[in-house]
């Protein structure tokens, strides 16, 4: 039986996102923003950008079995939250009306002005919690090649640790 896997996310609550051509905002890098928001309306959306080349970036999420993740805190060096997904699949492929309620207000406004983002990976996400004890990226092995994680820029598969 292979491990479970999980997705590893990083995040930056201290960079500003350009949510629209004339805004520009920290939120969507922010776990504690979303956490605040899942707790009011139980659930709650993130996004990656799909990895590889330009162009060759539209493609289904290609694993529909992992639904827990963890949320790397880059500029602090530190693995600090475990998260419940329920699903990721591209904006693209979700009626946006009907999952509005789980899509704060600064990623509605890079949805509707971006077009590109409508391929990026939707992360719906049931329940953040941060963990007993903060971990380094070395602490995940990496799915594909069964290594020790050394950088994170956007997300990886690991091997689920189970730590919540």
């Amino acid at each position: 039986m292979s491990p479970e896997k999980a997705l590893l996310v990083a995040a930056n609550p201290f960079k500003y996102y350009q949510v629209s051509p004339t805004r520009a905002m920290k939120e969507l890098g922010d776990v504690e923003f979303h956490r605040v928001y899942l707790d009011r309306y139980g659930g709650v959306f993130w996004d990656v950008i799909p990895s590889g080349r330009p162009g060759r970036q539209d493609l289904p999420w290609k694993h529909p079995e992992i639904h827990s993740g963890y949320f790397y805190i880059a500029k602090k060096k530190v693995v600090k939250y475990w998260m419940n997904i329920e699903y990721i699949k591209r904006w693209k492929e979700i009626d946006l009306g009907a999952v509005e309620r789980y899509t704060p207000e600064p990623r509605r406004a890079y949805l509707q002005s971006y077009r590109e983002t409508m391929r990026y990976y939707a992360i719906l996400i049931r329940e953040i919690c941060e963990l007993r004890t903060e971990h380094k990226l070395e602490d995940f092995t990496l799915v594909s090649a069964n290594e020790k994680l050394e950088r994170l820029r956007n997300y990886a598969i690991v091997i689920d640790p189970g730590w919540q």
